[in-house]
């Protein structure tokens, strides 16, 4: 390990930041979103489903 903190930092920089992180982020996003609008229609079916059922008022 070198002495120098920022020759480490300067290596922990370029392995983590790059530009295929900007291309995992935007997936990431996508997939964020997509599991929003999935959760918000199956709570959606839900509700509509139980009110038919009679459990909510």
């Amino acid at each position: 390990m070198p002495k120098d903190p920022m020759s480490s930092f300067g290596g922990l920089m370029q392995g983590c930041i790059s530009d295929d992180y900007t291309q995992m982020e935007r997936g990431v996003a996508l997939d964020g979103i997509l599991c929003l609008a999935l959760g918000v229609c199956a709570s959606v079916v839900t509700t509509y489903l139980l009110s038919l059922a009679g459990i909510l008022l």
